[in-house]
């Protein structure tokens, strides 16, 4: 369906990760483990104006596989619990090493796992609460090939770390008849503080001195995971065809600030605001059980969603590369027997052409400028449900 939804299906495990407050709605313990393939087609396309010498990069994306598990159930009569570990936030690039771009990245990767243990609260018939936290652990690499001084030849900078931030999920579900169902779902921000001994070298002799003193120098770097709001309907049209819809919020603003210290005598530190816009995003999706025929005992669905864009032309960088999407979704599941359900699904997810335009700082004033056309993810995925 999209991701249509989203937060108001509380009768699947994965609720544990998408909505808390659905945990205690079942009579038995769940289990659903899920695994997802994206591949992401990402191409550029030099516009004529970048003054680096060097090939288009390849597809920095490609092959990049995931997985989850979810589990929920009920304490007593009025609480539930659910765990969930999956990841759903970051990615990596993965340029060639020679591409234009690399005076500002050649390789990249944020990624994030979190762990959420949580309960819930069936206030009444219609209502339930819930609360989890979030342990994330997140992994942050990065590497560049900045100019070698006067030289034009490319110098080395690494650095890689791995941190544990912490956030919370709250979460509503209400109920007021059986055939509609609201949920509302919050993520805190995660703060992680990376740190690595920053790796420099081949910068010529001339640069020799202020690079001796960086060298190894403790370096600290701040990102923030945002916050999420999502507010999801599941309305059920007929006994056989149940509508499904989104409204989302994330703050991609306070993502936008990037802090970065120094372990010099004099204790640099700047905060660098790269110009993120909070986005939001509207899904709807359509699902149909069938009950004769060839898809007896199938049920199909589908989906589209859009997404604004957190970036312009005027603040896209190559180590992020983002723009608005639609995304379309096809499903399909079945209960194998009883107390054993598969689920499939595929979403494409169109970012069109994508400009950039970033220039580097004097006296040598790096510039990539160009087009990554027709960018689009694919999104396979399969799970299994399990009741105990």
């Amino acid at each position: 369906t999209a991701s249509a939804g989203w937060a108001a299906m509380p009768e699947d495990a994965a609720t544990a990760f998408t909505n808390p407050a659905g945990t205690v709605w079942r009579d038995n313990t769940e289990v659903r483990g899920a695994a997802q393939a994206l591949y992401g087609d990402v191409h550029f396309t030099d516009g004529g104006l970048s003054n680096v010498p060097g090939n288009d990069g390849g597809n920095p994306i490609g092959w990049f596989p995931g997985a989850g598990a979810f589990a929920a159930g009920k304490l007593t009569e009025d609480i539930g619990w659910g765990f969930a570990m999956a990841g759903n936030f970051g990615l990596g690039l993965d340029y060639n090493d020679d591409w234009k771009g690399r005076r500002f990245v050649q390789n990249v990767d944020l990624l994030g796992m979190s762990l959420i243990p949580s309960l819930s609260w069936q206030v009444n018939d219609c209502l339930s609460l819930g609360v989890g936290l979030n342990a994330m652990a997140g992994y942050f690499s990065f590497q560049s090939a900045p100019r070698a001084g006067l030289i034009d030849e490319d110098a080395y900078l690494r650095f890689k770390d791995l941190d544990v931030g912490y956030g919370g999920n709250l979460g509503i579900i209400y109920r007021p008849v059986p055939s509609t169902t609201f949920g509302i779902t919050y993520t805190s921000k995660v703060e992680f503080d990376f740190k690595d001994d920053l790796k420099l070298r081949d910068f010529g002799p001339l640069f020799d001195r202020l690079v001796g003193r960086l060298v190894g120098t403790r370096t600290e770097i701040g990102i923030n995971v945002p916050a999420t709001v999502t507010a999801s309907l599941q309305q059920k049209l007929t006994d056989a065809t149940t509508l499904y819809a989104n409204l989302a919020w994330q703050d991609w603003s306070e993502y936008a600030g990037v802090s970065l210290a120094l372990d010099t005598p004099n204790q640099t530190s700047v905060k660098v605001d790269r110009g993120y816009q909070d986005t939001g995003a509207f899904a709807i999706g359509l699902r149909h059980e069938f009950s004769r025929g060839m898809l007896d005992g199938w049920y199909l669905s589908t989906g589209v969603a859009l997404e604004s864009g957190m970036t312009n032309e005027s603040n896209l960088t190559a180590d992020t590369v983002t723009n608005k999407s639609w995304t379309f979704g096809v499903g399909a599941g079945k209960e194998l027997c009883p107390g054993v359900e598969m689920d499939v699904g595929y979403n494409y997810g169109s970012l069109g052409d994508i400009d950039i335009d970033q220039q580097g700082r004097p006296p040598f004033s790096p510039r990539l400028q160009g087009t990554y056309e027709d960018t689009a993810l694919h999104f396979l995925g399969a799970s299994l449900q399990f009741e105990l």
